[in-house]
Order: C-alpha cells, then sequence, then structure tokens
C-alpha cells in the first residue's frame, strides 16, 4: 500500500464507500422503478424529539437552557426538511387534542365562553359590538395570512372592506349590518379556497344565525391555511430535495458541535452500530480464507444497513438514522412478514406436492389471503394467529384440488400441513431461516450493485417478487439519502475501525 492509500482522508475513505453502495436515487434498475405509493391517507410518522439528539450515556453534565433550545430547533427545522425531502406524501394536519383529554376539555370551554359572550353581546339592547369588532379583526387577518403575493387585488378589496376604522364608525351610528360582512367574507373564500372545500363554502350559505355561522367561518379558514400550508410545501419542494442534503450536513455538524462542547458523543451510538458490523465482517472473513467478506468501507457499510432491515429493538438507534427510524422499522417489519408469506408457501408446496404445483395463480392467491389474514398484526400476535392462517391454507388447498380432479388429502395429510405451517413461524424454524437469509442477501445484493440490470430474486421468493421490488426499490431511496448527508461521518468513524495498512479500495 503506498503512501497516498495510507493517508487517505475521510472525504477519500467515502468515496472508496462509494464503489460498492451504488444506490442512487437516480438509478435505471427495474428496483427502482417500482410504481409510487398513492397514499389513501396520512400516515403519522414519528419524528425524533429534537432531545434525542442531545442524550448519551456519559456522565450528566450542565447545559444551559438556550443552549438547549437552540440545539432543538436546528433539529426540529433538520427534521422537517428531511421530511419533505424524503417523504413524497408528507403534508401538514391539523393537530386535535385527544378525546376526553384535558387540553381538549380546557379548549372546549374557552372556546365556549367566547362564542357565548358574543351571542349574549349582540343579543344585549343597544347591541354590543365590542367582542364583534375582535372577530373581524381575526378574520381579516386569518383571510390576509392565506393570501399569496400576486394577489394584491383581493388584498386591496378585503382592506377596504373590513376597514375596521370604518366599521367602528358604523357602530357608533347604530348602521352596522354584520351579516352584510359574513356574506362578503364568504364570497371572498370561495375565491380563495381549494375545490375540495367548495362543499363546506356551499353549507356557510346555509347557516342563517350569526354565531354559529362565524364559529364554521372560522373552522373553514383553519382548513384553507393548512390546504395553502400543504400547497407551498408541494410546490417549493423540488427546491428542498435539491438542497437537503447540504442542509441536513450544515444542521447536523451543528448539533455535534453544541454536543461536543458539552462532552458529549453525538455519534455514541452511530459508532456502536458500525463497529458491530465491523467486527461481524472480520470474523467472517477470519474464519474462512476464502471469503469475500472482507471489511472494506463499502462492505461495511452494506452490512450496517442491512442489519437495519433485523433491527433489535433493545439496541439503540444510530443517530445518523433517528430521523427515518420509523420508515426503516416499518420496512423491516414489512421485510419479516414477507420473509413468514414465503416461507409458510414454500413449506405448503413442499407438502402438497404435484396436485398445486403447476395450477396459475393458486400462489398468488394463497399469498394475498395469507397477507390479509396477517394484516396489521403485530410480530408477537404472530403465533396466536398462526393457527387461522394454517386452517385457511389447508382449506384452500382442499378446494383447490378438489376443483382440479385431484383425490382430497387424507386427515393425516392435512395434520401435517397444518403441524408445518404453525411451526414455520418460528424464526428459529430452517425454512424461516433459509428464506429470511435469502431475502437479506437480495437485499444486500441490492445496495451493492449497479442496477443496470435486474438482480435475481431468489429460489422461494418469485410469489412476492413484486413486493420485495417495491420494499427494495423503498429502503435503497432511503439509504442513498442517508448516505449522502451523513457519508462523510461514517468515512471518518470506519477509517478509525479498520487497519489503514489494508487495502481500502472496494473489491472489483
Amino acid at each position: 500500500m503506498d503512501e497516498e492509500q495510507r493517508n487517505s482522508s475521510p472525504d477519500e475513505l467515502n468515496d472508496s464507500m462509494s464503489g460498492e453502495l451504488s444506490a442512487s436515487g437516480g438509478s435505471d434498475g427495474p428496483l427502482n422503478d417500482s410504481p409510487k405509493q398513492t397514499p389513501t391517507k396520512k400516515q403519522r410518522i414519528n419524528t425524533p424529539s429534537p432531545m434525542g439528539f442531545l442524550v448519551a450515556a456519559s456522565p450528566p453534565k450542565f447545559v444551559s437552557f438556550d443552549q438547549l433550545m437552540a440545539t432543538a430547533d436546528g433539529v426540529a427545522n433538520m427534521t422537517l426538511a428531511h421530511e419533505i425531502a424524503v417523504d413524497g406524501s408528507f403534508k401538514l394536519e391539523k393537530l386535535d387534542p385527544q378525546q376526553n383529554s384535558i387540553e381538549k376539555q380546557v379548549r372546549d370551554v374557552v372556546h365556549k365562553a367566547f362564542w357565548d359572550a358574543l351571542k349574549e353581546k349582540l343579543g344585549s339592547d343597544p347591541p354590543d359590538y365590542s367582542h364583534a369588532l375582535i372577530l373581524l379583526q381575526e378574520v381579516k387577518e386569518e383571510m390576509m395570512g392565506i393570501l399569496l403575493p400576486q394577489h394584491e387585488r383581493m388584498r386591496t378589496r378585503i382592506n377596504e372592506v373590513l376597514d375596521l376604522d370604518l366599521i367602528q364608525q358604523k357602530v357608533d351610528n347604530d348602521a352596522l349590518d354584520f351579516n352584510s360582512y359574513a356574506e362578503f367574507v364568504i364570497s371572498t373564500m370561495a375565491r380563495m379556497c381549494a375545490p375540495v372545500r367548495d362543499e363546506r363554502i356551499a353549507k356557510l350559505r346555509e347557516i342563517k344565525d350569526v354565531v354559529p355561522l362565524y364559529r364554521e367561518i372560522f373552522a373553514v379558514l383553519e382548513l384553507m391555511k393548512m390546504d395553502m400550508a400543504n400547497f407551498t410545501i408541494q410546490q417549493i419542494r423540488p427546491y428542498i430535495q435539491m438542497q437537503s442534503v447540504d442542509y441536513e450536513k450544515k444542521k447536523f455538524q451543528e448539533v455535534l458541535k453544541a454536543q461536543e462542547e458539552n462532552n458529549l458523543d453525538g455519534l455514541q451510538f452511530t459508532k456502536a452500530w458500525l463497529t458491530r458490523n465491523t467486527e461481524k465482517l472480520k470474523a467472517a472473513s477470519a474464519s474462512d480464507t476464502a471469503s469475500t467478506s472482507a471489511a472494506t468501507p463499502a462492505r461495511i457499510m452494506n452490512e450496517a444497513y442491512v442489519e437495519l432491515l433485523e433491527w433489535n429493538d433493545q439496541q439503540a438507534f444510530p443517530e445518523t438514522l433517528l430521523m427515518d427510524q420509523s420508515r426503516i422499522l416499518e420496512l423491516r417489519d414489512k421485510t419479516q412478514h414477507l420473509t413468514l408469506i414465503s416461507a409458510i408457501l414454500l413449506v405448503t408446496y413442499n407438502t402438497v406436492g404435484s396436485p398445486i404445483a403447476g395450477i396459475s395463480g393458486f400462489k398468488d392467491k394463497l399469498k394475498n389471503e395469507i397477507t390479509v389474514i396477517l394484516q396489521d398484526v403485530d410480530d408477537r400476535d404472530i403465533p396466536s394467529k398462526i393457527t387461522n392462517v394454517a386452517e385457511h391454507v389447508n382449506k384452500e388447498v382442499l378446494d383447490c384440488m378438489a376443483e382440479h380432479g385431484f383425490t382430497a388429502m387424507d386427515e393425516t395429510r392435512q395434520n401435517v400441513l397444518k403441524g408445518q405451517i404453525t411451526e414455520v413461524v418460528e424464526k428459529d424454524h430452517s425454512v424461516h431461516k433459509l428464506i429470511g437469509s435469502r431475502v437479506l442477501d437480495f437485499m444486500g445484493q441490492s445496495i451493492a450493485t449497479s442496477h443496470s440490470a435486474p438482480i435475481k430474486v431468489p429460489p422461494g421468493l418469485s410469489a412476492v417478487e413484486k413486493e420485495l421490488s417495491e420494499l427494495c426499490g423503498k429502503f435503497l431511496r432511503l439509504i442513498a439519502h442517508n448516505r449522502a448527508v451523513f457519508g462523510i461521518w461514517y468515512a471518518e468513524i470506519i477509517g478509525g475501525l479498520i487497519k489503514l495498512d489494508e487495502d481500502l479500495s472496494p473489491t472489483k
């Protein structure tokens, strides 16, 4: 190894990792061409708490409140930018307090008190419009906040009609028509709102009582504000995606600096994650002299990323992956479900044999029905549900054999089939372990291989090829973004873990 290689910088180590980790988002490979998921509903993403970046297993240190809040703000901004960049369906939603919560009770009491006071003052003789003026001012501010910069004419019109000085003069002269302002507000909202709100706007025109009308106006304005915020996110998403890598790098560097100033290691769990996989590769290489598992930077990263798909919840998640933790664990769970479904199909076909082997579409039918039964079932509850799966598969096999003129299995054979399915749920079962290994090997090959050509799906996984490819595509996009942001820190850590007198270049 020459002197130039011996003194490799973290940037050069990072480039070395790129040699085998070729999962760029712009790949032409089939795994990245899976149909984009169209969300039917927004799934809440459990983004990490900003404090999660500040906690380390070190002796307690004194950190000022200003330092804490400054770091938390930086992490919150970084997390928001990351969510917009990587989640194409990300959108803001109104956060309603839980039913029967103290927060909801307090909010309801305060709101009721306000509207009751408004009703009482408007119903007095003579009417007291002090609350009404405050209400109109707030309506005006809400509407102004929804307008885009180019809406100058509408802005001018709102200022002219909802001129609080002029309205006060009308109040003083007992000439205020509160309903006429409501009509103006509704007609203006109809011009401003998204088509999805047209029905709510139409219902506003049916409300005749002033207090319920303005209460509903505020409710619709809240929705319109959210619509505008999400429209703005949609418009700026391409720009954020272009800038997110540099922005996240900058913000994470600020977080690390703040932690370093307080004697905290901001990469403690990331180092543990990479160290564990480095030692795993070194052990594999040492036990098999013919092994190709040399601990190069790229292979260490590949091994570490694959470990995420079988992550042990008892281990602390790497700091560099906290923002994607919920997404990664969701992919892990889907990987385990695909493994289980494939294992069930394999033992079913091995047990029943030729009567169902060549029947077109039956394997897909079984896969879809097993998926439905196990849908939304927590891993801990699968053993209690597997009996239902076994009974259902047995019934479907008997129906299929009868439909195609085969002699039905005897009771002993049926019990064997159900027993095989019940046992294969255990992760240490030989078939389960075999399928799981093939799935993880496939994911590892996808990370390390250029996608100029399709990757062969391993035996036993053909029935879940589509689901596996979609899952793989999502995983590759996540880790490609993660490595683009945090690759320099990974290179520094790995550079300290491997011997510098080894060949650090990736295996060709």
